[in-house]
């Protein structure tokens, strides 16, 4: 009989797939078609594969758990946003390990998670539901300008707008309208610098790991990341009592977090929380600073194969991501990459849109043209490396005459495949 731990992976992409061989686990992959078409073959090969719609959370349990009667799972892991609830669903319906469904429910649940923090008094912002032009007034009148409307459940910098002043309520309320937002989370504007926050968390003991400077653009998109963050020691201890109260409180005891906060003048505020590692390639800048594979180490977690971190680790060098973008059109020509790619202290380098592909219009995180990862002394270092690299690549494009019907089409599209209420019970219409 095996003695390997056994874990049921949610959606699993090709590196997370390899993480777990590197750490000797069996894998049951659950994944859509789509997902299993785009893995190589040798890593279909190595593990058993389930190919199903894993949003029906019925056909999920009743398919795992007879796999799981035959040959128990240890776990169930997941680091994708639309795959953390199904993964939860069947943690709770197996009896293994890891986050609730409800804990999870309140993560993604923006408004829910509000709610949840006001009433235990843990980094209260003021917050509402909204169905309309109404709404948006009564909220500016009430809590004042200027203040956040957003997805109730979304992801990815999208579908977010700030309203400025009352005169900016119709233009706002009509453009809610156009992408699909007939119900909307509204929520006072924290002004002030973002971070972002990577740990862990051991049977209830929180171990901070990463926090992250942020860079931002237009349409809150980010733009950029520096590790580690420009905090001094007490800013870090607030940091860490406020991301641990916040654990606390919506419940998550096991496994990754991401938590995303505003450093405001009147102490650091939750922004919102996630049961996984951060995107942006944050993974690759902790393992350059401080030698921990986030990813790997969720995973070996969940599957019950990690011992738990002492304490936070010390800092080693300074690393930052820095994004590009291009205008809008085809793809002609990408200058500069070949040379920015040979930099010594380049760690990743990515083009999303080669020669012959369409660059949109910049509306949300997948937009962006591209990004480069590279380490230095400092963090500070880093970012200035990685911006001035970053600004060495242009995509030479063909300007192509915009088509305003598809693009709104596709932005309405998006902001509905990201924002989950549906699948939270709420009535979106």
């Amino acid at each position: 009989m095996s003695t390997k731990k056994r874990v049921c992976v949610i959606a699993a992409r090709e590196p997370l797939l390899r993480r777990a061989a590197a750490l000797g686990l069996e894998v049951l992959s659950v994944q859509t078609p789509q997902e299993f078409r785009s893995l190589p073959a040798d890593l279909t090969d190595a593990v058993t594969t389930l190919v199903l719609d894993y949003h029906d959370r019925d056909l999920l349990v009743e398919t795992v758990r007879a796999l799981h009667a035959a040959r128990p799972l240890d776990g169930v892991f997941t680091v994708y946003e639309e795959s953390l609830l199904p993964a939860a669903h069947l943690a709770d319906a197996l009896g293994l390990p890891g986050p609730s469904y409800e804990t999870v429910k309140l993560l993604t649940d923006k408004w829910a998670m509000r709610e949840h923090l006001r009433k235990a008094g843990v980094g209260t912002v003021a917050a509402a539901l909204g169905r309309g032009e109404g709404d948006l007034a009564a909220f500016g009148a009430e809590h004042g300008y200027p203040f956040i409307a957003k997805p109730v459940a979304g992801s990815a910098s999208l579908g977010i707008f700030r309203l400025d002043s009352a005169d900016e309520v119709p233009s706002v309320a009509e453009r809610l309208r156009e992408v699909g937002l007939d119900l909307f989370l509204m929520e006072e504007f924290l002004d002030g610098h973002e971070i972002s926050v990577d740990g862990i968390s051991f049977h209830g003991r929180y171990v901070m790991l990463a926090v992250c400077d942020k860079i931002t653009g237009p349409h809150f998109i980010e733009l950029g990341h520096s590790l580690p963050a420009a905090l001094d020691a007490e800013q870090l201890r607030s940091v860490e009592e406020l991301v641990a109260s916040f654990l606390d409180c919506v419940g998550l005891a096991d496994g990754l977090s991401h938590v995303e906060v505003k450093l405001t003048g009147a102490g650091p505020k939750i922004v919102e929380g996630h049961n996984r590692r951060g995107g942006d390639r944050l993974n690759t800048l902790a393992d350059a600073v401080y030698g921990i594979d986030l990813e790997e180490l969720g995973l070996a977690w969940a599957a019950g194969a990690a011992e738990e971190l002492p304490a936070s680790p010390e800092a080693r060098c300074g690393t930052a991501v820095c994004f590009f973008t291009a205008e809008r059109g085809l793809v002609r020509e990408v200058l500069g990459a070949e040379e920015v790619r040979a930099h010594p202290q380049v760690l990743e380098l990515h083009v999303n849109f080669p020669v012959g592909s369409s660059v949109p219009r910049l509306r949300w995180s997948l937009d962006r043209a591209g990004y480069v990862v590279v380490r230095a002394g400092t963090a500070g270092e880093a970012l200035a490396l990685g911006r001035d690299l970053a600004s060495r690549i242009r995509l030479v494009v063909d300007e192509v005459a915009p088509d305003l019907a598809a693009d709104d089409a596709s932005h309405r599209d998006l902001i509905g495949e990201l924002d989950q209420a549906a699948r939270l019970g709420y009535r979106t219409s």
